[in-house]
């Protein structure tokens, strides 16, 4: 009930009425901050030992994440604050400049390669990986199309085609990157996506048959992704050699117990467990802070996916609801992914945990995609600029065009 003064009548009433919150989701905001200072704290248990042997300096990967996320808040609130329908206006032009940067990786004096692979651009020590520009892109990409194709969803073509092109390009470029990790969670994206947005399951059913085997023949066309898929089905042939990531990771797992071995109490960190404050910063997670410690980084995912669904429900726009939809899957979708990599229940694939593990690629990206996932939940109408914008440029696409008389130039 709301009390309301009539100007006319001088009279005081009082009458039903529906406001209209502009307040951004704060629960899922605890959570991010939450997530954040568990990845600070495990980054800087994990890399301690590394960081002195290889920098001399124990703090040097606390010091560089700090920065990170301080870049990265900066970004989430500037996403906060912009609009999420200007990216709809520019979803084609983002998805576009985003590949051209993943393919100037390739190129010889532009990317920088790493541990076998070119995934890098940047200058000096400041570097970044442009696939994770492409999984933000391709979420807008795909939320931009599908909506403005509602009712024709049910076509083939309407719903398919096109993003599977697109796809097929991000395969490529992704491939020669020998990133497989990020392609399969483009691939994975498209599929969730257009079923969310309504298309039919047979069409559905047809498409994940043809990327299972386009996966298998991607994992044959590398001998050393066929060698980790056998060490995964038997980590106990080959623990010398390509099961020695994998089985090092079980043993922190194993290690850890219900309670943990103490923060800063690992042992797999001394240079048996490799990347183990990047890709597996989980593991020695679960062997410092044991099960308790792992059930509640898996509840404040939980959170923050069950937060970001409820989002793209409550959405008021049929591009907000998809864009919320395709971020909240992006990022649980890659953090179960890492989890399951760190337990064993799926191949080495080098896939970060988002918002804990060290990386600014990762993290800033996240955390913008975040910030719009927020700016969602505010539920605002768009700017008057950009209503203006796009009426006058429907306006003008409409306006008949003068027809000249005969004899006139």
């Amino acid at each position: 009930m709301l009390r309301v003064w009539d100007k006319k009548s001088g009279a005081d009433t009082t009458r039903d009425t529906e406001v209209m919150s502009f307040g951004y989701d704060r629960l899922l905001l605890l959570v991010i901050f939450l997530l954040m200072g568990i990845g600070l704290v495990m980054v800087y248990s994990a890399s301690i030992v590394t960081a002195q042997a290889d920098m001399k300096n124990e703090a040097f990967f606390l010091t560089r994440q700090l920065a990170y996320i301080g870049f990265s808040l900066v970004l989430m609130v500037a996403a906060i604050n912009i609009h999420h329908c200007v990216y709809k206006r520019f979803a084609y032009v983002l998805f576009g400049l985003s590949f051209l940067l993943s393919i100037a990786v390739l190129l010889p004096g532009i990317g920088i390669e790493a541990k076998g692979a070119s995934r890098w651009v940047g200058f000096g020590s400041v570097r970044y990986q442009p696939s994770e520009a492409i999984k933000l892109s391709w979420v807008v990409f795909m939320a931009a199309y599908l909506a403005s194709r509602q009712d024709r969803l049910h076509r083939w073509k309407e719903s398919w085609l096109t993003p599977t092109l697109c796809l097929g390009a991000i395969v490529v470029v992704l491939a020669l990157q020998r990133d497989l990790g990020s392609t399969v969670i483009c691939a994975s994206l498209l599929l969730l996506m257009i079923f969310a947005a309504g298309a039919r399951l047979r069409h559905l059913f047809a498409a994940f048959g043809v990327g299972a085997g386009a996966l298998v023949l991607l994992i044959l066309m590398e001998p050393y992704r066929v060698r980790r898929f056998i060490s995964f089905l038997n980590p106990e042939a080959d623990k010398q050699g390509d099961s020695w990531q994998l089985f090092q990771a079980l043993i922190s797992f194993g290690s850890g117990g219900w309670t943990g071995l103490g923060l800063g109490s690992s042992k797999q960190k001394l240079s048996y467990l490799p990347e183990a404050h990047t890709d597996f910063v989980f593991s020695i997670l679960g062997e410092e802070l044991g099960v308790v410690g792992v059930l509640v980084v898996i509840t404040l995912f939980a959170v923050l996916v069950w937060r970001g669904f409820l989002i793209a429900r409550r959405a008021s726009t049929a591009f907000g609801s998809l864009l919320a939809f395709g971020i909240t899957a992006a990022i649980g979708g890659q953090a179960i992914a890492n989890m399951l990599v760190a337990i064993g229940l799926m191949p080495t694939k080098g896939l970060t945990l988002p918002l804990i593990s060290y990386g600014g690629s990762s993290l800033v990206t996240t955390s913008i995609g975040l910030g719009i996932l927020l700016n969602i939940s505010r539920r605002q109408p768009p700017p008057a600029w950009l209503n203006d914008w796009v009426i006058d440029r429907q306006m003008a696409a409409r306006k008949p065009k003068p027809k000249l008389k005969r004899g006139h130039a």
